[in-house]
């Protein structure tokens, strides 16, 4: 006879103490600091005492700790060895290739994969779209920081002791301006200010601290790249951040 369990789709089997298990540990992650029992148990939708048969588990195996003194819970070392083991493992160009790749397909336009390399902005990924450009930009080509939308996520995602060699051409005043505008928006757009005749929207790929691990550019010769572009744009790079580990942070 056929256990049924084994026609069963996989992404279906599992096993439900350990979802709850992984649910307690989430509604911790999701907190703003240590927390109580109850603070726990409400976030986790869980009655109380069940949640702590849950956290002592979790405490056992080093993934939960608990302070003496004040009784919260809080993330263990396990945890975080095991965050960093992930973190090591993480593609950075990959993860943001893969984007670019299906953003291209998806918009047809032109885009690019940039990453921070010693010169500043260096292109590393180049893939062409159905409305094709051309133009002496390809891979291992470094961008102005100033007065390209790709460079100007790096200045505002990336500490500014990494930029302001590369921001001398403006005031202090100027730059602080334009890092603020960039970041409040989370993207940025120009049009001819680099190369005439070109116009780019660009987004950042945000790591688990939220700085510029790549920047996605879309680019098109002679117009604005779409509206429809570039808010793909904006979900494949937020999708791609997501995957480096990166949680949007909610306003208060």
């Amino acid at each position: 006879m056929t256990d049924s369990r084994q026609e069963e789709p996989l992404a279906r089997r599992g096993i439900q103490s350990l979802e709850i298990g992984l649910g307690v540990l989430q509604a911790i992650a999701r907190g703003s600091g240590p927390m109580t029992l109850k603070e726990v148990a409400t976030a986790a939708a869980l009655p109380a005492s069940n949640c702590h048969r849950y956290l002592a588990s979790l405490a056992r195996s080093g993934f939960v700790v608990q302070n003496e003194r004040t009784s919260r819970y809080d993330l263990g070392p396990a945890l975080l060895q095991a965050g960093l083991a992930a973190l090591a493992r993480v593609d950075a160009i990959g993860i943001a290739t893969e984007a670019l790749e299906q953003l291209v397909d998806e918009t047809g336009h032109t885009g690019m994969v940039v990453i921070w390399a010693e010169a500043g902005p260096t292109i590393v990924r180049w893939i062409q779209g159905r409305h094709a450009v051309r133009t002496t930009l390809a891979p291992g080509a470094t961008l102005p920081l100033l007065t390209t939308a790709t460079g100007q996520m790096f200045l505002a995602y990336l500490p500014t002791r990494q930029t302001v060699g590369l921001a001398a051409d403006a005031s202090p005043d100027e730059v602080a301006a334009l890092r603020e505008r960039a970041r409040a928006s989370g993207w940025a757009q120009v049009s001819g200010d680099h190369i005439p005749g070109l116009a780019a929207v660009a987004a950042p790929v945000l790591d688990s601290f939220g700085e510029a691990a790549a920047v996605l550019t879309l680019v098109s010769a002679g117009e604005p790249v779409s509206q429809a572009g570039q808010d793909a744009l904006r979900g494949y790079a937020a999708g791609a951040s997501a995957r480096l580990g990166w949680v949007v942070q909610a306003k208060d």
